[in-house]
Parts: structure tokens; sequence; C-alpha cells
């Protein structure tokens, strides 16, 4: 495309990638922005609710984070949107402490958090209950993004923390004296089913004066997420690229593979009715106190259908109307 268009991304991962938002980073190493005319700058801000901040403050134009963010922030009367999803689900692990070799023992431990509503908050809070914990009888402690999570649980000052699938299985191999994992991301799936995701969300205003940048990076969004799916030499030069913790070759296939396997990647654009209803209901029952927000109030759906009519629709099974 002749006619190029910017737009200003803030990433709520912070300034590393893992696989649950490798999405962002395939369409930059696959050229796919250029491919769609679109010059994305990058600016890496910590957790989803800063990102969505950063978008209300017009410091940015789209964020990439989690969906609680932005649900919650509509419910508050803040005039976001959600464009197009770019992962279905948590590729992550539950790193604990050695002293802790069960899920029982996990009552009255210390868990890391990025920030409370934030995304590794949502997942914590389902993952408790579908344990039959209590929340109370958590110490949920905000520390920051997994560097800063890891650190806390190197220096044993916190017993807890989801980590990015590939930082957990590099941690628990080099620190194996130390923590280990007790939850792979495959039992963390089966455990809660209808997970909480990332999404690029933005403004009304945004929405309304910008459409064709929204369209593109809806385009290439979607693209990446196939791409990813599709094929595992193209997952690994993307991860080799972008993902820089050490971790042994089988284990990044066994990633892929499960990612794949249980329709991780977002290879629609995950806008569908049945699949926002069971997001909605879920946050709905996190968030009881919380003014109801209806689908079309957030969800553009446009950006998708149009992006879908162009591409066609991926036969993945995991995401129908």
């Amino acid at each position: 495309m002749s006619d190029r268009l910017s737009i200003r991304l803030a990433a709520g991962s912070g300034p590393t990638f893992g696989v649950d938002d490798l999405a962002c980073a395939a369409a930059t190493t696959l050229g796919l922005w250029d491919d769609e005319g679109l010059d994305v700058t990058w600016t890496p801000v910590h957790g989803g609710v800063a990102a969505i901040n950063a978008v209300l403050d017009d410091t940015v134009d789209v964020s990439y984070g989690g969906l609680g963010p932005a649900i919650k922030s509509r419910a508050e009367g803040n005039p976001v949107r959600a464009i197009v999803s770019m992962a279905r689900g948590l590729a992550q692990n539950l790193i604990v402490q050695k002293s802790i070799t069960s899920t029982d023992d996990l009552k009255g431990v210390s868990w890391a958090l990025d920030g409370m509503n934030a995304l590794s908050h949502h997942m914590a809070r389902l993952t408790v209950r579908a344990l039959g914990i209590d929340e109370a009888d958590i110490d949920w402690q905000v520390v920051g993004p997994p560097p800063e999570r890891i650190e806390r649980l190197l220096n044993g000052s916190i017993d807890v923390s989801l980590i990015r699938v590939e930082e957990a299985i590099s941690l628990s191999i080099e620190n194996e004296d130390k923590v280990h994992n007790l939850l792979g991301f495959a039992q963390l799936k089966e455990l809660v089913p209808t997970q909480p995701h990332g999404v690029l969300s933005t403004t009304e205003v945004y929405e309304a004066a910008h459409p064709e940048e929204l369209a593109r990076l809806t385009r290439g969004m979607i693209r990446a997420s196939r791409a990813l799916n599709d094929s595992y030499d193209t997952f690994r030069e993307v991860y080799d690229k972008n993902v820089t913790v050490p971790v042994p070759d089988d284990q990044i296939k066994q990633i892929w593979q499960q990612e794949h396997d249980s329709g991780g990647f977002a290879v629609n654009g995950e806008m569908s009715g049945a699949h926002w209803t069971r997001q909605m209901e879920l946050y709905q029952e996190l968030y009881q106190d919380l003014r109801p927000v209806s689908q079309d109030e957030i969800l553009p759906r446009t950006f998708v259908a149009d992006a879908l009519t162009a591409l066609g629709r991926h036969d993945n099974g995991f995401d129908q109307t």
C-alpha cells in the first residue's frame, strides 16, 4: 500500500514478549504491518490498566492488554472500545516455592500480581475459585510485571505467581532448588476453561476518526495469529526473534502444540456472539458490583467482520458464531 498510516500502540506486557502476546510481535517480524501499510510505534507500559489509561490520556492510540481492564474502564464511564483479540487465553504456568507441593497448600500464600484488576489478577482469582479456595485466604500483593515477580519468587519474599509459560519453564529448570511448576498452562486451561484474554482497545473518538488505521491493524493481527497457529516453523521464527528466555527445543514445540490444540491463537479475531457472551459472564462473576456492559457498547464488530470478509474465516472450530 502506498498510503502508509501511523498508529501508536501501548504494550501492556512491558518491553518483552511472551507466547500469549506473540501475535503482536509476529505482525512486525513477518512484515504484516508493512503489508497493511501501517507504521506502528511501540510504547511499553506495565500492565493492562496502565495501557488503557495511556489510551484515555491520548498518549497512544491503541493499547493491548487484558480484556478486564477494558471492560472495567467502560463500566466506569470511559469511552473504551475493544477492537480485536490477540489471544484466546493465557499461556502461563503457576510457579510456587519448593515447599508448596500441592494445590492444598495454596491457602494462606502470598500471590504476586501485575496489579489489582489486571489480567494476572483475573486469572489468579478464577484459579483460586476453581480450586475451592476463598479469595480472602490469599495474600494478594502487587509486585509488577514478570521480571519483578520472578525476582521476588527467587528471593523467597513471594510464594506464588502466574508466570508466562516460557519463563516458568526456564525458571524451574535453572532454579529447581527454589521453585517449581505446580500447574502447567494446559492444566490451567482445564481448570479454567473460559479464560480472560488479551485485546487491542481504543476510544470512541479514535475509532470514529481513524477507521482505516483500525481496519489495517485488525487484519494484521488476525493474519499474525493465523501465521503462528498454522505453522510451527513460523511460530519458532517469531519466538526466536522476540522471546529471549532460554527454553529447551522440545519444550518450545510442546508450548506451540498446546496453544494450537487448545485454540489459543485468535485466528478469527474472536468477536463472535457466543464467545463474548461467555467472556462478559465471566467478568460479571468477578465484579458483581460493576455496572453490566453490553457487547454492543464495547465491541465494534465491524472491524473483525470486514477483516474476515477479506481474509475468510479460519476453520479452527473454537470461535463459531
